[in-house]
């Protein structure tokens, strides 16, 4: 009986016409580009593509692959795979029924931004979705089997050529990478499909001004506003992180905050590193007097449309409203000039200025490690940066130089 195993050829253009040979692997595990066995020597044929050959019963199946030797050899495991599992059933008796079944893009956008949406991360869902929608609308496939990575680079050279920042499409790049993985391709297909993530130079985090944050916080009128960023400055927690914290989380005797896990929310801890916070005793204070409006909420920053039990997912929209009317706005970023939208206000600002400000204030790094939620002592390292603006100004015109 003939060898019924999957296998790769490359069809390709000769002087007698088009012909397939069988694909050539290297040492290391990958398909040789453009090259083909003929008889019992490797040739270079320039011209041609890759298609998997496989079995229905006794009739020879040739399926093309999209793209080049990465996507091929992609498509050749895939489908090897799935030939062994169907021989495996097929041996202990069970029937096999394989519908294939194209996986359309825009039906697994909406899954992936729903399924964003369902963990609570509305952000997310309209970040990512907003990355791959662009995605889809570059590249003009319509269905997962067609992704390669050439559309990879066009997307890339795209997003350049608008003159997106280098740290923006590496961050895009993750996002695309994100709904590969949703996509149900394995770890491998990722890799061959989307390759390296773009390199980017790493500036030091952003952090706000004294004055800004004078002017930011004497704009504030509600006291759901005044809170909420206090607690993110103060206590510099990530944006899910105050997204779900609980009444229960504060402790008003020992006058701390405790960010930890939310099954219920279907929220975990980055890094599953829990930890407890101390808290400024004016803010807490304030906020259990805050929480006498409403004794039956759960959460602390719950839905402004009354829902108390529903994560407000909208924060980061909130604060680049709160900043535009503040008229804090730079007006010269895309943001400003696309939507009115400012770049340098978004949540993790804050985060950073908490970091920066113990930092400056002298305490150590293993402290600050521990109530920032890192895991390494490098991440931390990343804060330190010298004392900028007003301050260094006032110290550099006292100081006597000659």
């Amino acid at each position: 009986m003939a060898n019924r195993a999957v296998k790769l050829y490359r069809k390709v253009k000769t002087t007698q016409g088009w012909k397939r040979y069988p694909a050539v692997m290297a040492a290391n595990g990958k398909v040789k580009p453009d090259i083909a066995l003929v008889g019992d020597s490797e040739q270079k044929f320039p011209i041609g593509h890759y298609e998997l050959r496989s079995f229905q019963g006794s009739k020879t199946v040739w399926t093309r692959v999209n793209g080049g030797p990465s996507e091929a050899l992609a498509a050749l495991r895939t489908a090897q795979r799935k030939a062994a599992l169907r021989i495996e059933a097929e041996q202990t008796g069970i029937r096999v029924i394989e519908e294939e079944k194209r996986i359309s893009l825009q039906s697994a956008l909406k899954q992936f931004k729903e399924a964003a949406e369902a963990r609570g991360s509305l952000e997310a869902s309209e970040v990512y979705g907003r990355t791959i929608g662009d995605f889809i609308t570059v590249t003009g496939k319509q269905y997962a089997d067609q992704i390669t990575s050439a559309d990879v680079t066009q997307f890339q050279a795209a997003m350049r050529k608008r003159k997106l920042s280098d740290r923006t499409v590496s961050n895009r790049h993750g996002h695309l990478r994100s709904f590969l993985r949703f996509l149900k391709l394995d770890a491998d297909a990722v890799k061959e499909i989307a390759g390296s993530k773009p390199r980017f130079e790493k500036t030091l985090p952003e952090v706000f001004e004294p004055d800004e944050l004078s002017t930011f916080f004497g704009s504030l009128d509600e006291e759901y506003d005044q809170l909420l960023f206090d607690v993110l400055l103060t206590c510099g927690l990530r944006e899910q992180e105050v997204m779900h914290l609980e009444w229960t989380d504060l402790n008003k005797v020992r006058g701390t905050l405790k960010v930890q896990s939310k099954p219920r929310w279907g929220f975990k801890v980055k890094d599953a590193e829990e930890r407890e916070l101390p808290v400024n005793a004016d803010l807490m204070t304030r906020l259990f007097s805050y929480r006498e409006n409403d004794l039956e909420a759960r959460l602390v920053f719950g839905s402004k449309g009354g829902k108390v039990d529903v994560p407000d997912g909208h924060l980061l929209r909130r604060l680049k409203v709160l900043a535009r009317d503040a008229g804090l706005n730079c007006g010269s970023c895309k943001g400003c000039v696309a939507r009115r939208e400012c770049e340098h206000w978004f949540l993790h600002k804050f985060r950073a200025t908490f970091i920066t400000t113990l930092l400056r204030n002298g305490l150590d790094l293993r402290t600050v490690m521990s109530l920032s939620g890192h895991t390494d002592l490098e991440s931390v390292m990343r804060y330190l940066r010298p004392a900028e603006g007003k301050h260094v100004q006032d110290r550099i015109n006292a100081i006597k130089w000659r």
